[in-house]
């Protein structure tokens, strides 16, 4: 099944898939594309993709796989959502077990899903993903939230405050251009460079690394009770007079701590 729209501006899309795959492009066009395809040979998929629903009225498109249910519960049909919005375009996802692309630029993007990966290209505004199993990845946004029980995280640049709650898995952020609050029971924990604001870590078991930016004045507050705290920033004699742009607090029951300049090895 694949139909069109004209959308010359970019949409609000909103895709439902409880078992697949979904992939958003947002590139320069005035039409939306959507194409929906089973991916194995049952029955059910094939049934459930050409029933899929499609609605566009204004600026929203809406994707909605129906779900199977037979007399033992949910069936699993696995159908490929693929759609084409311009760019600058909103997307929010909803899955259970699928995986999440979004590529090309976005305005905003929220993904949730239940047991698969989020890959997502660049958003200029809010990233929210939420994944129970799964690893998240995010080239660059603005603010940006996560929460996962399970699962890598890895976001390449945010423009704005970060916010990162993990059950179990290591957390990696390139470039944090604002504040960042991790908190995960078990992973590394690593900022390649801070730049302003509250860095806040929190870990019960896990090694926590951050880069501090050249020529960036911070304050530490560092703990540890099982491992080493070490800092290869050098120390100033006295406390600048508009006071630090960073503050790192950093904590762990057992792991190293370790701050240094960006870029460090």
């Amino acid at each position: 099944m694949k139909q069109d729209f004209p959308t010359p501006a970019p949409v609000e899309l909103t895709v439902r898939n409880a078992a697949g795959t979904i992939a958003v492009t947002a590139t320069d066009t005035d039409r939306s594309t959507v194409e929906v395809l089973p991916i194995d040979s049952s029955g059910e998929s094939a049934e459930a993709a050409e029933q899929t629903t499609v609605q566009h009225s204004g600026r929203r498109l809406t994707v909605e796989v129906p779900e199977r249910r037979g007399l033992l519960g949910l069936r699993i049909c696995k159908v490929a959502v693929r759609v084409t919005v311009p760019t600058g375009s909103e997307v929010v996802t909803r899955a259970a077990s699928a995986d999440v692309t979004c590529s090309g630029n976005f305005a905003a993007v929220t993904v949730n899903v239940s047991s698969g990966d989020a890959t997502i290209d660049d958003v200029d505004g809010d990233v929210e993903l939420h994944a129970s199993s799964g690893r998240l990845r995010l080239r660059s946004g603005g603010r940006v939230t996560t929460h996962t029980a399970s699962g890598r995280v890895e976001i390449g640049s945010a423009s704005g405050d970060v916010e990162v709650h993990a059950a179990s898995g290591d957390v990696r952020i390139g470039v944090a251009e604002a504040s960042v609050r991790v908190k995960t029971a078990s992973g590394k924990v690593t900022i390649g460079e801070a730049q302003r604001g509250t860095v806040e870590l929190n870990a019960a078991s896990g090694d926590l690394r951050v880069g501090v930016r050249s020529g960036v004045v911070a304050h530490l507050d560092l703990t540890t009770i099982s491992g080493r705290v070490r800092s290869e920033l050098p120390v100033e004699d006295s406390q600048p007079a508009d006071g630090a742009p960073l503050e790192i607090r950093a904590r762990t029951v057992s792991g190293d701590l370790l701050v240094a300049a960006a870029g460090a090895r």
